[in-house]
């Protein structure tokens, strides 16, 4: 088989299966009225504490004016709060509140199933050969 051929199979695969742990891990999010990169705040937050916007923006990898918007909407939504960084006055470091908490901590749970439902076709050594492969393109 031509590279090229090879090649788009290889970024096809992994647009569907991306595309398969997406959809499913979306309804989940439009059940509980959180989009995908609310989600991944929240998660980011629930898993390493209060972040600058910076450091979220480094976790979740994404863009300096979508993350405004995102945080503007869980703020607005009482599941963040903003405060200025005991650190450094001039940034802000985002926590989660009490209801974010609660929020992530019934929803993550689900998600880690809907990951592993999906990956468990996949053995150890599997995921580890494949981990190993995709971290070669970034």
């Amino acid at each position: 088989m031509r590279e090229h051929k090879i090649n788009g199979l290889v970024v096809m695969a992994l647009s569907k299966a991306f595309k398969g742990i997406h959809n499913e891990s979306l309804d989940l999010f439009r059940e509980n009225n959180i989009t995908f990169s609310q989600f991944a705040v929240l998660e980011a937050l629930y898993t390493k504490g209060f972040l600058t916007i910076q450091e979220i923006i480094d976790v979740v990898l994404t863009t300096s004016g979508n993350m405004t918007v995102v945080i503007k909407n869980l703020e607005k939504n009482g599941l963040v709060v903003k405060e200025t960084n005991p650190k450094d006055k001039r940034s802000y470091v985002i926590s989660l509140t009490p209801k974010g908490r609660e929020l992530i901590k019934s929803i993550f749970p689900e998600h880690m199933k809907i990951l592993t439902k999906r990956l468990d076709v996949l053995t150890k050594e599997e995921k580890n050969t494949l981990l190993a492969t995709l971290k070669k393109l970034y």
